[in-house]
């Protein structure tokens, strides 16, 4: 880490960008370095090249999908660009450069805020023409899957019985597939200043209908059940949900992927492993009622 920041205070330097003392504010998923005093940060990628040949590939198509949704006029966090155009590759690591915001409180969005917040994104990225993946965020679970496939647990058993008959039918319609955000959770909405900004668009992809809403509001209703109100909020307007059925089935996805990969995560060490066995604990029974609540009275 040490070195990877005597790396960057150098190019930093040659970005014009002068006394930058690195300061670590994040090691999730990805390492987020602030390039104090000035208001940028470095996003290193948790993958190097040798881990994900196509990495430099899908960050700038990450940085592309940000730039565009900022002209649709889509709140989002805002990347930086420097002499060159793209990510940088530096000390076998590839990184992006995006606008630090300082630490700001905001109350959650109401149940009609985080509709109309996902929507403005939805109908953005709906705009988009540029090349993105066919199922890409999904597919990557695959390989969660695949390493679960042995586990003893009977509960992580029946989820990848039902991953496969979900993924069966999202691959018979592909045709349907629409650009999707792919990780469209609340923890990928910064406060800021200007209100709630869009982050984090390396999932982007082609998914099924109603994703990003699906992805918004997954989580909240595994844990609060039916009643939470921005899950019944979303459920009881057919101008936001026209088409139950379909959204009942991105929900499905939504729960089996997060709680697949989760799992798979923190049994290598990467994750929370009381989040992931909370949402184990509580997925099949709720995917299981999600197609009667979703069809309602």
């Amino acid at each position: 880490m040490d070195s990877l920041c005597s790396h960057l205070q150098i190019a930093a330097a040659n970005f014009g960008l002068t006394e930058v003392m690195p300061k670590i504010l994040s090691c999730g998923g990805n390492i987020i370095i602030h390039l104090a005093p000035h208001p940028i940060v470095a996003r290193v990628a948790a993958f190097t090249p040798e881990q994900d040949p196509q990495i430099g590939k899908k960050l700038e198509q990450e940085l592309r999908v940000a730039s565009h949704l900022h002209e649709e006029g889509v709140p989002v966090l805002l990347p930086v660009h420097f002499s060159q155009e793209g990510p940088l590759e530096l000390d076998g690591h590839w990184m992006t450069f995006w606008e630090y915001i300082p630490q700001t409180a905001l109350p959650f969005p109401s149940p009609s805020e985080a509709v109309n917040i996902v929507n403005t994104l939805t109908l953005a990225m709906e705009q988009y023409t540029g090349e993105l993946p066919i199922l890409g965020v999904w597919d990557r679970i695959h390989q969660s899957v695949t390493r679960l496939s042995a586990h003893p647990d009977d509960r992580i058993q029946r989820l990848i019985h039902k991953f496969y008959e979900i993924d069966q039918q999202m691959r018979a319609e592909s045709q349907l597939l629409v650009p999707s955000h792919g990780d469209a959770h609340a923890r990928n909405l910064m406060p800021s200043p200007r209100g709630w900004l869009w982050m984090d668009f390396e999932d982007v992809s082609l998914m099924p209908r109603y994703w990003d809403l699906a992805s918004f509001v997954a989580n909240l209703a595994l844990f609060k059940g039916e009643q939470e109100p921005t899950f019944r909020f979303m459920i009881s307007r057919p101008d936001i949900v026209a088409d139950r059925d379909a959204f009942g089935f991105a929900l499905s996805a939504r729960i089996l992927m997060s709680t697949l990969g989760n799992v798979d995560y923190a049994i290598a060490g990467h994750g929370d492993m009381e989040f992931a066995c909370s949402q184990l604990e509580l997925a099949g029974e709720f995917i299981y009622r999600v197609e009667h609540i979703c069809k309602g009275p």
